[in-house]
């Protein structure tokens, strides 16, 4: 409903066209949302969310306005590229705007399907850990979770749950995730700080067998979490950093 200054009311339901804050009439102009306050968005981040990604920015001189992205490019309003050399989460192996993600994007949206429900097994999940699975014979089953922390969550309490024990080892230097569970098993305290008490895991030197075998043999470990390559500090994989602690823990468990 359409009310004008001439006191006439136009109730056929249709659209005059007229913007407020990015909007346009009842619907959502993300286009028209992004060019009228796209230039704002380092006072928002600074008033709204994290202020010091910001001033960091603007200390290392990338503070900048990147106006469009392509696989590992941006590109600013002048048309200048940056290659961004940020690797190592999920999302960075397929790059921006990938043309088959882009295509299958637009294809779930075009169909219209039944998702976002927990009464119904919808096809495409179990098409996926059935694809996935064809690569990790060792495997039979799929969690999907959220995210790299959400994941290893899951996995602490697999093994709390499957074990019947409650204490996890990890390596120092490692990195797990930020949630409580995952935080607990991270190898650098300073992530820790001022979020305790943490959950009661233990950590071990990367590539100890000898630690590890002290600490399994107190017959309360549900769990050895270990990164054959460590991100945090670029620590470099050592000789057999999986098949040695995986025996260790077997045979432990078998005693």
């Amino acid at each position: 409903m359409t009310i004008d200054t001439s006191g006439s009311t136009d109730t056929s339901g249709s659209d005059s066209g007229s913007t407020h804050g990015g909007t346009t009439g009842a619907g959502f102009d993300l286009e028209a949302l992004l060019a009228e306050r796209g230039a704002e968005r380092y006072r928002l981040h600074s008033q709204y969310l994290n202020h010091q990604l910001p001033r960091m920015l603007h200390t290392i001189g990338f503070d900048k306005v990147y106006e469009r992205a392509q696989g590992a490019y941006f590109y600013d309003a002048e048309g200048n590229d940056y290659l961004d050399m940020l690797a190592g989460f999920g999302i960075f192996a397929l790059g921006r705007h990938h043309p088959v993600v882009r295509q299958a994007l637009h294809q779930v949206m075009d169909l219209e399907l039944a998702d976002l429900t927990r009464f119904d097994c919808q096809p495409l999940p179990g098409l996926l850990a059935e694809k996935l699975l064809s690569y990790t014979p060792h495997l039979d089953r799929v969690f999907f979770g959220n995210s790299g922390t959400e994941a290893v969550e899951t996995a602490l309490k697999f093994a709390r749950y499957a074990t019947g024990k409650g204490r996890v080892l990890y390596c120092g230097h490692a990195f797990h995730g930020l949630t409580t569970g995952s935080l607990s098993v991270n190898g650098e305290g300073g992530f820790k700080e001022g979020f305790g008490p943490m959950l009661p895991d233990t950590a071990v030197p990367l590539g100890d067998l000898d630690a590890l075998a002290r600490e399994l043999k107190r017959g309360d470990v549900a769990a050895l979490i270990v990164e054959p390559i460590q991100g945090k500090g670029c620590w470099p994989p050592r000789p057999a950093i999986c098949g040695p602690p995986r025996s260790c823990c077997t045979s432990t468990r078998r005693c």
